[in-house]
């Protein structure tokens, strides 16, 4: 079911844990997502790596890849979306925060996206990711 009360709440709630801060190179990026899924319903990121998720959201019948265009219009109607990218030695992910579109240089509009990392942060996706994410939206809150 679609929660933008709920999605923004549980953005929010994760992302000012101080636990959640970048400390002496380690992030934690996996767990605040893990924290906002389950809030939104979904309990299947406990213990998982960024690269593990992506991996996850791929292939789980209750994720849809969707397009980056759609994103933005998907988080404001509060629909729950997982942005990653693979890395080494780990990935990154993030979750669609309702807002307004930003521009990038590169990627033209971009969705405004919290991301838990080397730097916490609610801004646009090209803030976030060096290359182009993949976007997965959660079935039950589509």
């Amino acid at each position: 079911m679609k929660d933008i009360y709920g999605l923004l709440d549980a953005i929010h709630e994760a992302f000012s844990r101080p636990e959640y801060q970048p400390r002496n190179g380690v992030t934690h990026c996996n767990q605040f997502c893990h924290e906002v899924v389950s809030k939104m319903g979904f309990k299947g990121f406990e213990g998982l790596m960024a690269n593990q998720i992506i991996d996850m959201l791929n292939e789980h019948d209750m994720w849809s890849e969707v397009d980056m265009s759609k994103v933005q219009d998907l988080a404001n109607a509060g629909t729950l979306v997982v942005l990653g990218t693979h890395g080494e030695p780990h990935g990154h992910v993030s979750i669609a925060c309702p807002g307004r579109l930003k521009t990038s240089g590169r990627w033209g509009q971009v969705p405004t996206v919290a991301s838990v990392g080397k730097e916490n942060m609610i801004r646009g996706m090209n803030w976030v990711f060096s290359d182009m994410p993949k976007c997965y939206a959660y079935r039950p809150t589509l």
